[in-house]
């Protein structure tokens, strides 16, 4: 089987994203990805979507992936207000100018699409708890109407049912993550025609692990594999990604537990396939 990874980053290595950032952070331990494009190629992974980073290591990896039969795409580097999530994978900004100014650089460095962190992460705390900071819901629309005003699509880290309202009636192209959507999320995504990738590997590597309240991660994880089943019914476009790298996620074999954990959540290969394709055509500059 061939496998489409639509949401991995190839700078982690599946344990302590910090000790990753620094394996790299005197330049491109080129190796090590090489390495691991051969890993991608045995475990069958023929397309892989990047979320970024900011060490030039996915850069690295698109001009590589050719020669291992991987067809390689990426945002180069993420970006995200000042002060809230996501300076693990890019860089900030405080104004739309400046949002503006990374959108220039991406197209000055030939990314295939931008990633905006909208939200914080889940906590696992609590049920739907997640870690503070994220867009405002009215800072959202300037903000994808800027990338796709220069060509690109956007891909967004996002959770919580507003601020995934607010992306998708913005425009925005895919839903990373989106846990704890609710149904006027799941008719939005039927109606823009924007593709989910729930990442469920991702949650479920904090099962049982320890710093953690034990049982939000599985609570979190059913409520989201109950969102995917009506979201099935409606013909949601959903694609696999395991945010491959992350901690309990291996970067090569992360996409086969995600479709394990899709195809229990009641989505057929064919079903998921229909998601890849999407994102596949999608989400390369000018797509």
């Amino acid at each position: 089987m061939a496998y489409y990874e639509c949401h991995g980053h190839i700078f982690m290595d599946g344990h302590v994203f910090r000790d990753a950032m620094e394996l790299h952070r005197n330049g491109v331990v080129r190796e090590v990805v090489d390495e691991r494009l051969g890993l991608l190629r045995e475990a069958g992974v023929v397309y892989y979507r990047d979320g970024g980073d900011r060490l030039g290591v996915s850069a690295y990896a698109r001009s590589r992936a050719e020669e291992y039969g991987v067809e390689y795409r990426t945002c180069l580097f993420g970006t995200h207000k000042r002060h809230m999530y996501g300076g693990l994978v890019g860089y900030a900004f405080d104004t739309a100018s400046d949002f503006r100014a990374l959108t220039a650089r991406a197209k000055a460095e030939k990314a295939d699409f931008i990633k905006l962190m909208i939200s914080g992460i889940m906590d696992f705390q609590s049920f739907g708890g997640l870690t503070g900071g994220g867009l405002e819901p009215e800072e959202i629309p300037e903000l994808i109407k800027i990338a796709h005003g220069e060509g690109f699509r956007v891909m967004a880290h996002v959770n919580g049912a507003e601020r995934i309202k607010a992306a998708l009636e913005a425009g925005l192209d895919s839903v990373e993550h989106g846990y704890f959507m609710d149904d006027e999320c799941l008719v939005l995504l039927k109606e823009t025609g924007a593709v989910w990738v729930p990442t469920l590997a991702a949650t479920a590597g904090f099962a049982g692990r320890s710093g953690f309240v034990q049982g939000v991660a599985e609570a979190n994880l059913r409520h989201a594999c109950e969102m995917l089943r009506r979201a099935k019914e409606l013909g949601v476009l959903v694609a696999a990604g395991s945010d491959a790298g992350a901690v309990n996620v291996p970067p090569d074999r992360g996409i086969h537990i995600e479709h394990t954990l899709l195809a229990a959540a009641g989505l057929t290969p064919e079903d998921v396939r229909r998601g890849d394709n999407a994102i596949r055509k999608r989400f390369v500059y000018g797509g």
